[in-house]
């Protein structure tokens, strides 16, 4: 008990002093971002639009969560020809509140051309025959 204690401590310590900036998501302006290791990140303001992926590149959709409260974002459907590589969450270092709600990070790869359309739902895994709370979509043109 006492090293659960100590452990979560230490942790809880560790979370509250790593800088914002270190796991805050980039700022949209509009446009997706890109960088230079070959990756396209996009946010929830850039809902609904088309955007353009090299064969080579990644694709990076950071989405804001809470999975505390029950609600997870998911991928509907096949978007060949992007493929899943990675989804993970990150929580909000401005708060220390429990349940306080942070980004959800998806990475996928674009293996080889063509058109994709990605559709995220924001549900409860729990709850059957309810429409999802939020959904992103994106027209991935992967060249």
């Amino acid at each position: 008990m006492v090293r659960r204690l100590l452990a979560f401590s230490a942790a809880l310590l560790f979370a509250v002093s790593v800088p914002a900036e270190v796991l805050q998501t980039a700022a949209s302006s509009g446009t997706p971002e890109k960088s230079a290791a070959s990756s396209v990140t996009v946010s929830d303001q850039d809902n609904g639009k088309d955007i353009d992926l090299a064969s080579n590149q990644t694709l990076v959709v950071k989405l804001p969560s809470n999975p505390s409260t029950g609600y997870k974002w998911t991928v509907e459907g096949d978007p060949t020809p992007l493929k899943l590589q990675k989804d993970s969450y990150r929580r909000n270092t401005k708060s220390s509140a429990m349940g306080a709600p942070g980004v959800q990070v998806f990475q996928f790869s674009a293996g080889s051309s063509g058109m994709a359309n990605l559709k995220l739902n924001y549900h409860r895994s729990f709850e059957y025959n309810q429409p999802p709370a939020k959904t992103f979509t994106l027209r991935v043109n992967v060249r």
